[in-house]
């Protein structure tokens, strides 16, 4: 399967306050779609975890002009969607609509991302979806290890240090004054972008964006979060968390991987890939899970955004199975930086990388994600055309290299699950 898509058809603006506006334009579909992505998420939270979440979850329940039933009536009316979600960097905006109706669909979503309300019956709703989640996942084996891992592997004040949900405590205290300031601090056209894919000419659609978006400035510098430096800990540190009752055990093992700007960021990539996610689950997945029948699941994944993040092995087994399964992970990554991949391994991983590409190029929704990650990330307008080589051009040997700086002798170690 191919990727192509020519940066000649990949469309270009910054709007009069900062907003960066991408388009494909893709004639006869009838429909257009929307993905906007605003640096306002979860590294922005200061000490305040989960800050922005809260901000996000509340977005689509009332605006200035329309309540959230309103609000949900009116995209209902035209057929459209629209969703909101908020990450570590980034809040994501995601929405589609008919193409003949592509006005009216994005004034509604300008309204979403710039003008909320935070009605206070809302604001209450959401905390307690919110403070519901923090208290399901702090008995859950799987997200307890995520953030044990999180707190061990990064200095306290680092914004992966965080839990992904937010700190009870946080979500209790934050009232509408709060959600508003951070609003007013972080949704910024500057650091906005908006990608559309779809039946929508594109002079057509800078003057909609520009109609919807008008009037939206942004007030002084940008806020940008201080990130303290992140590095290997003196040997491994492990920590055990007891969840009473649960029938099995989560393991994460790993570290911190290079950053998405990297430049060894593709080839620790491709070694994760082969470790753990081609086929049922690569490497690893295939000796702990499949071979030794150790895990439930077990994979490899490298969490990469602007930040340094996780690079980490996560499995699921019988607590009965939790050394042999850590030995067995172990000594699979530790052949792999020995040996290297094969040379069949090596073909099947690249087209894997190509083809899960082209098929996220397959939707509108899956162009407009894509074009919005290659702004995010200053990735060029040619990257789609240069992708494939990027990976064909990865040698097996700087492969090798790269799986070498998953740490063996001085990574991190989370267990959660029943006391062994």
């Amino acid at each position: 399967m191919s990727v192509v898509l020519a940066a000649e058809r990949i469309r270009r603006a910054v709007l009069p306050g900062g907003l960066r506006l991408l388009a494909v334009e893709r004639p006869g579909s009838g429909m257009v779609a929307a993905h906007l992505l605003v640096q306002a998420g979860g590294m922005h939270d200061g000490r305040q975890a989960g800050t922005a979440r809260f901000v996000a979850r509340t977005l689509e329940r009332g605006t200035r002009r329309r309540s959230g039933p309103q609000l949900a009536e009116e995209l209902d009316g035209l057929g459209a969607t629209l969703s909101v979600v908020a990450a570590l960097e980034v809040v994501a905006v995601v929405g589609r609509a008919l193409a003949e109706d592509a006005a009216a669909f994005l004034g509604l979503l300008a309204e979403v991302v710039t003008q909320p309300a935070f009605p206070p019956v809302e604001v209450e709703k959401v905390r307690g979806e919110l403070l519901t989640e923090v208290r399901v996942h702090a008995l859950d084996t799987w997200h307890a290890a995520e953030r044990a891992f999180r707190q061990l592997a990064f200095p306290p004040d680092h914004p992966h240090a965080a839990p992904p949900d937010g700190e009870e405590a946080v979500l209790q205290g934050l009232g509408v004054a709060d959600l508003a300031a951070f609003h007013a601090r972080h949704y910024r056209p500057d650091r906005t972008i908006l990608a559309l894919v779809g039946d929508l000419p594109w002079p057509r659609a800078q003057e909609e964006v520009a109609r919807a978006f008008e009037g939206w400035e942004a007030a002084g510098e940008a806020a940008e979060p201080v990130i303290p430096p992140v590095g290997l800990p003196e040997g491994v540190r492990r920590r055990e968390v007891p969840l009473p009752g649960k029938s099995q055990s989560d393991i994460v093992l790993g570290g911190v991987g290079p950053a998405r700007t990297d430049p060894g960021y593709y080839p620790a990539m491709m070694a994760t890939v082969l470790l753990g996610q081609l086929g049922m689950m690569g490497r690893v997945g295939e000796r702990v899970r499949e071979r030794m029948g150790l895990a439930y699941h077990a994979s490899m994944e490298l969490r990469a955004g602007r930040l340094p993040a996780p690079w980490w092995v996560r499995a699921g087994v019988n607590p009965a199975n939790v050394e042999r399964a850590i030995g067995a992970i172990l000594e699979e990554v530790a052949r792999f930086q020995q040996d290297g991949p094969a040379p069949d391994e090596l073909a099947d991983a690249r087209d894997y990388l190509t083809g899960s590409l082209a098929v996220r190029l397959e939707t509108h929704g899956g162009v407009a994600a894509v074009l919005a990650e290659i702004e995010y990330y200053g990735l060029g307008l040619d990257y789609l055309e240069r992708f494939p080589g990027i990976v064909r051009g990865l040698t097996a040997e700087e492969i090798r290299a790269a799986a070498g700086a998953f740490p063996l002798d001085r990574y991190v170690l989370a267990v959660a699950g029943p006391e062994r």
